[in-house]
């Protein structure tokens, strides 16, 4: 348990968006973080373990580049769904069926080429979004008037 410890302590965190070593909000570690680091553990024998979050002075410009990650998510797979139906009304054969599935998965494939991972909101992010902390402390504030 010690031990785990002091291997936490001396994860250096970096931010995504701007690479500096810096404090901020941690990432959600989803599948595409998986797969990177399972590829750098097992592959490249290279993983350094670091703690990637996003920086206080980063924020506004994640935001923006992770809404702007979840349209084009959005826009692709729904052009893949339509490929796959209008492939299968043209011509409703198993080798269309398996065309059109593969092409859908090249384009959720090219919507990870803007990928921006989720942040985990907790306590940390209130100080990056303070009407956030307010509308806490208003809704804890009248359960206890209550």
């Amino acid at each position: 348990m010690l031990f785990d410890g002091a291997i936490m302590a001396s994860r250096k965190s970096y931010c995504i968006i701007c690479g500096q070593e810096k404090d901020g909000i941690e990432i959600e570690n989803d599948y595409v973080i998986s797969t990177i680091r399972w590829f750098k553990r097992n592959i490249t024998k290279n993983e350094k373990d670091n703690k990637i979050v996003v920086c206080k002075e980063c924020y506004p410009k994640y935001k923006v580049l992770r809404k702007r990650f979840e349209n084009r998510q959005k826009i692709y797979i729904t052009l893949g769904i339509l490929f796959i139906i209008f492939g299968m009304i043209i011509s409703p054969r198993v080798g269309t069926l398996i065309v059109t599935v593969i092409v859908a998965i090249f384009l959720y494939l090219l919507s990870l080429l803007s990928y921006t991972p989720k942040i985990k909101l907790d306590v940390q992010a209130a100080p990056l979004q303070p009407h956030v902390a307010e509308a806490s402390n208003k809704r804890s504030n009248k359960r206890l008037k209550q």
